[in-house]
């Protein structure tokens, strides 16, 4: 999420940091606030909407239990709504059980879903699963890799040049 975020000027990524609004609080896996948002060190614990800066955009929660689940999909869906978020994303991952993802655009007025792949617009990115996996591409089609997937992708690249430098000096040396 941090490379999404670097595209999009003023966009901040935070995870579990709390966010106070109408007198609750709550702490997302990852949330992103795309413009207004007080320097890092000055915000401490708990990030205060609209006191410390602009609501969240997007905000993504992980559900590993029926009961997260169930938090995520009810009191959090709705206290994110009147904070104003945009796109609020959950992933469902219960152990034993197939990753799911439900989404809705609180902006708009949404009840949360569950979808097959969920279009991102604050971020421009769309999620999806695919082999038991959560995928994210930007909106050109660019797919987005986790560190560990990239650095896998990587050595295979370097793997394959290896062998073709290999293969050639076998045939300079015929």
């Amino acid at each position: 999420m941090d490379e999404v975020a670097s595209k999009i000027p003023n966009a901040v990524v935070f995870r579990d940091l709390f966010f106070r609004f109408g007198g609750r609080q709550y702490a997302p896996d990852l949330a992103v606030v795309i413009g207004k948002t007080p320097p890092i060190e000055n915000i401490g614990l708990v990030y205060r909407v609209p006191e410390d800066g602009d609501a969240p955009s997007a905000i993504i929660e992980v559900a590993v239990s029926p009961k997260s689940l169930g938090e995520a999909l009810s009191e959090k869906a709705a206290f994110y709504a009147a904070m104003g978020v945009k796109d609020y994303l959950v992933v469902e991952a219960i152990p034993s059980l197939p990753l799911r993802l439900w989404f809705c655009r609180l902006a708009e007025g949404e009840e949360i879903r569950q979808v097959r792949e969920a279009l991102m617009e604050s971020l421009r990115v769309k999620v999806w699963i695919e082999g038991g996996k959560l995928r994210m591409a930007d909106f050109e089609g660019n797919e987005i890799l986790s560190p560990k997937e990239a650095l896998e992708r990587e050595r295979k690249k370097r793997e394959e040049l290896e062998q073709r430098v290999a293969e050639l000096e076998r045939k300079l040396q015929q």
